[in-house]
């Protein structure tokens, strides 16, 4: 797609996720085996930016990966950029954990430049989300205060739940954007979805010890948490 369509530089959402582990993989696994695996997480990534959330190929969202960080830009601060990218993370997120891959990230927004033909990327958005993410301690994606304003005021957005997240220095209550089969009820095929995950978040603990199972039971506890959510606003 042509990058004219999009402005370089306007107010936008920036979503950071980190793949945890990856410097391990890198001296441990054969370099063709951490490259396939990079591709299918671009695949992911390029799947979930393009699907029905993307109406009309309005080219919504780009992605971009750089070792071991991907990065999701929204075209602008329009409601539709912001559902495109909330839907694009949530899906990535339910595709990274059946797939046993543990990461963390932050979604922002801000005044951000995305210049993909001459490949400059910067603003303040990027290095808030970079911090935030770095302060998660389970596997998932909170949102940052610059664009809780604009999710509040946009009201109803899919796919988050409020949540008192562990971060490094204690619990504070965050949006976060979780595995979209979590917030699905009553569904075969989501339950099956929610299954595998919580399958291959327990798989984790065969591969890592000592501060490493933290996120597994942060994550689970998060994950338990969207379920119970959404069982009780169905009984309102």
């Amino acid at each position: 797609m042509e990058d004219v369509k999009w402005r370089v530089t306007c107010k936008r959402f920036v979503g950071f996720l980190d793949i945890m582990g990856f410097k391990d993989r890198v001296m441990r696994d054969s370099h063709k085996k951490v490259y396939d695996l990079m591709k299918k997480i671009s695949n992911y990534a390029n799947f979930n930016s393009n699907i029905e959330w993307n109406p009309a190929n309005k080219n919504l969202i780009r992605t971009t990966l750089y070792s071991d960080s991907i990065i999701i830009y929204s075209k602008d601060e329009e409601p539709d950029s912001l559902h495109a990218i909330v839907c694009t993370i949530s899906g990535l997120t339910e595709d990274l954990l059946k797939e046993g891959i543990p990461f963390k990230g932050a979604l922002s927004f801000g005044n951000m430049s995305v210049d993909m033909k001459n490949s400059i990327f910067f603003g303040q958005p990027l290095i808030d989300a970079y911090l935030l993410q770095e302060e998660v301690n389970f596997y998932g994606t909170i949102i940052h205060g610059s664009a809780q304003q604009i999710i509040e005021e946009y009201n109803r957005v899919s796919f988050i739940h409020e949540y008192n997240c562990l971060l490094k220095k204690g619990r504070n209550k965050h949006l976060t954007i979780g595995p979209m089969s979590f917030f699905i009820e009553n569904d075969e095929v989501a339950d099956s979805d929610n299954e595998e995950i919580l399958n291959s978040i327990h798989q984790i603990r065969f591969t890592a010890s000592g501060y490493i199972r933290n996120y597994i039971d942060e994550t689970e506890k998060y994950l338990e948490s969207i379920q119970n959510n959404n069982k009780k606003s169905q009984k309102k």
